[in-house]
């Protein structure tokens, strides 16, 4: 089974998360995640995150932190391992090409979501502690 190596960004807002709703035509359509992708071959997990929300919200950004959990998912296509960092946007988000819509939620609000299957146990994690 392939393993798909992307990366997730936590991205906080006056003690709210950015959560981005993958479009209904594309794989996982309809559920929430963090904004990210896949890792290129010899790319940084932090370049790919720079470069992810460059090409999908046209933003420039900073990567901070590693978080400490990691999100595992097997689904249909592959092993899907999520990692993800603390992000500051540098530039506001100026497009979407992925998803159909962003929205900045509370821990509550978080909680009610449907997640993407390898974002789970990442924002449990986050919920967890508050966001």
């Amino acid at each position: 089974m392939d393993k798909i190596q992307v990366v997730g960004a936590i991205i906080r807002h006056d003690g709210k998360l950015l959560a981005a709703k993958r479009a209904h035509n594309r794989v996982l359509g309809g559920y929430w995640e963090f904004p990210g992708g896949k890792i290129e071959p010899g790319e940084t997990p932090e370049a790919a995150l720079q470069r992810e929300i460059r090409e999908e919200f046209g933003a420039e950004s900073t990567v901070g932190a590693k978080f400490l959990v990691d999100g595992d998912a097997v689904l249909d296509f592959g092993e899907v391992l999520l990692h993800v960092y603390d992000v500051q946007l540098d530039t506001p988000v100026v497009k979407t090409v992925a998803h159909d819509e962003l929205r900045y939620v509370t821990a509550d609000e978080a909680a009610q979501l449907q997640w993407a299957p390898s974002d789970i146990p990442v924002i449990k994690a986050l919920i967890a502690e508050g966001l």
